[in-house]
């Protein structure tokens, strides 16, 4: 039975309307230098890929182009590590600020132009400041505007091909990695909910080139995903003036966001992005990347038994089609890698990290996500015959399945209930920083089907926000007790996978940042 149902699931499963599709990848020759925090562009027909660190966390002056089936060095003129790359419509790239140092410290003024045409780099005027988690952008005029910062002040500043970048207007609020939208044909809107010291951002506050900061509504009901050095606006802009966001809620839920000249709305989509896949739960990189050729935008996202899922949205259909591809186990798989979606359904991955920042990979994936022309066609044909036989069988335990699970009397929800509680007080499962509702299913020797519809009906909430509020509860507990315990110690024991996380999770419930809610209780 496992093998029969191995067998179906590499031809195609539907998941809560959500159709998961195979796909094949293959491994082109990695990079010369392992990368992480770098950037990814296609330049005069070649994927090139701009600075970042290595191995150690050490920042390298360098750039590579792939040519002839391998990767090509040479310098640049200063390291870029998380620093900005925008291509122009010249064709060549602007590249500007990142770290000053190894290890990530720092930030620095350096500005240069890429040529692909003759692989050379040539000096521009420094920025007004240093900068680094930077976001630039090309306007219609030709000036090339930059916000963002890191552990430094922010303001807009725009080069306009003379002599120096100058600042043209402060910002609300300083931001990290912000996303910075053109509206029009002389505004641009600078949004972001994470300023630069790592601080979740209030309110839904959108700063403008040409007019004051205003709250928008939908901002404060859904957080923007850009703790992931997001690509530039060229990278998630659908059209003219508008763009595609991925955002999530309290609930754990997943959206885009349209922002279309300035206006705000969520995409309308046939079936909710999905959260669970045919082996349980999925986790969403933040950041996505258009191809413009098939309107399309793509996602990838990852499980726990290290298969690749890429997201495809067809975003020019009404409303929007939803379509997940996925990869066999991978080895190792690389997180925060520098993607390009490409025509044809393909899907390049490069570099980016294993175990942590420290950790950088060389490796180079091309992901198809369409059929090759004369390949496998033979086993295709000899599986779908096998399959046949199988799909009788697989609809009938399905359908058993589903009567088993909808015959559970919810009158035994307050035992299951207690039983929950019970593991989650005694045990602190709520600690470990991968926990699925699958975990806690086996634990109780039931299903994952039981343990949600019962935290739904007895608790009103999701699974997801049922284990926030017990991490929550435990930092406020620890910063009760222990005032002086450093607060990155407190949010890794109470099993948040990150500190973006925390503080977006933290204010979501409390309504305010842990230093305002540790203020509160010393009164």
């Amino acid at each position: 039975m496992k093998y029969l149902l191995a067998l179906i699931l590499a031809v195609s499963v539907n998941v809560k309307g959500v159709p998961f599709t195979p796909m094949t990848y293959e491994r082109l020759p990695e990079l010369n230098i392992p990368r992480e925090a770098h950037r990814l562009e296609m330049c005069n027909g070649e994927f090139t890929v701009f600075g970042g660190h290595t191995t150690g966390f050490v920042s390298t002056s360098t750039a590579e182009y792939f040519r002839h089936g391998k990767w090509h060095t040479i310098k640049t003129l200063y390291p870029h590590d998380a620093g900005f790359a925008l291509k122009l419509r010249s064709g060549e790239v602007i590249l500007g600020g990142g770290y000053e140092k190894t290890f990530g410290v720092g930030q620095t003024w350096g500005v240069e132009v890429y040529e692909p045409a003759t692989h050379s780099f040539s000096h521009r005027p420094i920025l007004d400041q240093k900068r680094t988690h930077a976001t630039a952008l090309e306007m219609p005029d030709g000036r090339i505007l930059v916000a963002g910062n890191w552990y430094a002040p922010d303001a807009m500043e725009t080069f306009s091909g003379g002599a120096v970048f100058s600042t043209v207007k402060p910002l609300s609020y300083a931001r990290s990695v912000p996303y910075v939208l053109l509206t029009g044909e002389d505004n641009v809107y600078v949004i972001g909910d994470m300023d630069n010291y790592g601080e979740v951002l209030p309110g839904g506050w959108v700063d403008q080139l040409q007019g004051e900061p205003f709250q928008e509504p939908l901002l404060q009901e859904w957080i923007l995903g850009n703790g992931h050095l997001p690509c530039p606006p060229d990278h998630y802009a659908t059209g003219e003036f508008s763009y595609l966001i991925p955002v999530s809620n309290a609930e754990g839920q997943h959206a885009l966001l349209q922002v279309d000249h300035g206006r705000f709305s969520l995409l309308e989509t046939a079936s909710p992005l999905p959260e669970e896949g045919p082996w349980g739960s999925l986790t969403w990189e933040p950041g996505l990347t258009v191809e413009p050729e098939s309107q399309t935008a793509w996602m990838q996202g990852f499980d726990a038994d290290n298969r690749l899922y890429l997201m495809r949205v067809a975003y020019n259909e009404i409303p929007a089609v939803i379509e997940v591809f996925y990869s066999e186990s991978l080895e190792r798989m690389p997180h925060k890698a520098a993607a390009l979606a490409l025509p044809g359904g393909d899907y390049l991955m490069v570099g980016g990290f294993g175990e942590d920042s420290y950790d950088a990979q060389g490796t180079v994936m091309l992901f198809h996500t369409q059929p090759q022309k004369n390949r496998f066609a033979w086993w295709w044909l000899l599986l779908a015959v096998g399959v046949m036989g199988c799909i009788g069988l697989y609809a009938m335990l399905r359908h058993r399945k589903k009567a088993d699970e909808e015959s559970a009397p919810e009158k035994t929800y307050p035992v299951l209930q207690e039983r929950i509680v019970s593991l989650m007080e005694q045990e602190q499962l709520f600690r470990k920083p991968d926990l699925r509702i699958a975990d806690i299913a086996i634990r109780l020797h039931t299903n994952t089907t039981y343990i949600s519809a019962c935290i739904n009906s007895q608790m009103g909430i999701s699974f997801p926000r049922f284990v926030t509020q017990y991490r929550i509860r435990y930092a406020q507990e620890q910063m009760k007790l222990f005032p002086d315990k450093k607060l990155s110690s407190i949010i890794d024991e109470a099993g948040f996978a990150s500190e973006n996380s925390f503080f977006r999770s933290f204010k979501a419930e409390t309504g305010c940042t842990p230093a305002e809610w540790k203020q509160q209780q010393a009164k």
